[in-house]
């Protein structure tokens, strides 16, 4: 097995040119999106971003990015057309999604207003965020019961407007239920529990339910996700160690399941460092500065080539890095919304 500091010029040279020649998709981003920073999105080569937006306020601002940036963002995207478009044009184009949907939750819940949310581009729903409410249980509680029957009836909902069901931070009960009922199951952000033993990353058993439905799993470089190092010691995994989840997950059902959803921080004021910290369980400790460092190699936007380079160094081909880099989330896309 090659190493990424092992590649030859040639080697290293061609993963970049992939890199370059790829419609890149990040299918989730939590870092702080101002004007500032789509324009790094853009620089760093990724067609298609996340937006993630809790309430009609955060929606609307959203909007506002995209409106007083057109020479840089398109949106709301809503179809793989416009994906395709953000890449020629050398733009990026945003989707719409949403992790905690406060605006559904209430009080009181309201699913009425989800086609209204749907009208102005939302396209990606996660039920819950860790914890439990009305729709399901997160995978940092102490139960795992499943959605519940209203959680049952917003994925038929979803359903109806092509809305894709994310499950990346809900319970294994809740992510089955979802895989089973669900059209479009995806986890946008979570690697493989046998490679990491976190709740934030899928079963096997869950893993095979997305991919049963054609589904994908975006690759997360958050550390305690990727591997359970001594963060509090300055330690830190690596590009090599998320290839480990890329290896086992196509092992299992098949590359075309793997894309990127890096959950990428950049930004945040350290209070949101200091509140991840409550819940090592979830998240693991941070780093002797208070923070958490992604993975070495994959620390900002601007570093996301060298996932091509590890890919190429994995020996993956040419087809399946680019489906990873994003041809495989626009295979979703394009079922759940056309082309």
């Amino acid at each position: 097995m090659k190493r990424m500091s092992e590649l030859t010029r040639d080697e290293e040279e061609h993963a970049l040119e992939l890199y370059r020649s790829s419609v890149v998709v990040d299918c989730l981003q939590a870092s702080v999106i101002d004007d500032g920073y789509i324009r790094r999105i853009r620089d760093a080569g990724v067609a298609c971003t996340y937006l993630h937006v809790s309430d009609l306020a955060s929606l609307a601002e959203r909007h506002r990015l995209m409106e007083d940036n057109p020479d840089v963002v398109i949106g709301p995207a809503t179809s793989v057309e416009a994906i395709r478009r953000a890449k020629e044009e050398g733009r990026v184009a945003g989707v719409i999604g949403t992790q905690r949907p406060y605006f559904l939750v209430g009080p009181p819940p309201d699913l009425d207003i989800l086609p209204l949310f749907h009208g102005l581009g939302l396209r990606i729903l996660q039920p819950a965020y860790n914890v439990r409410n009305v729709f399901a249980e997160g995978c940092g509680e102490r139960s795992d019961g499943g959605l519940s029957r209203l959680g049952l009836e917003l994925v038929e909902r979803m359903n109806r407007l092509r809305i894709i069901f994310d499950c990346s931070h809900l319970g294994v009960r809740d992510a089955l239920d979802g895989c089973e009922r669900s059209d479009l199951p995806v986890a946008t952000h979570s690697n493989a529990r046998a490679v990491c033993d976190s709740v934030r990353n899928r079963t096997d058993e869950e893993i095979h339910a997305i991919a049963e439905k054609d589904g994908v799993l975006g690759l997360v470089a958050f550390p305690a996700f990727v591997k359970r190092t001594a963060m509090e010691r300055g330690e830190r995994p690596t590009v090599e160690d998320l290839m480990d989840h890329v290896d086992h997950i196509s092992d299992l059902v098949g590359v075309e399941h793997v894309g990127v959803g890096l959950d990428l921080i950049e930004g945040w004021p350290m209070e949101r460092h200091r509140e991840l910290d409550r819940r090592p369980d979830i998240w693991g400790r941070p780093t002797p500065r208070g923070t958490y460092d992604y993975a070495e190699g994959l620390e900002t936007i601007d570093r996301l080539p060298n996932l091509a380079r590890g890919l190429v160094a994995r020996g993956y081909s040419d087809g399946e890095i680019r489906g990873i880099l994003g041809e495989n989330w626009l295979r979703v896309f394009e079922r759940a919304w056309g082309k």
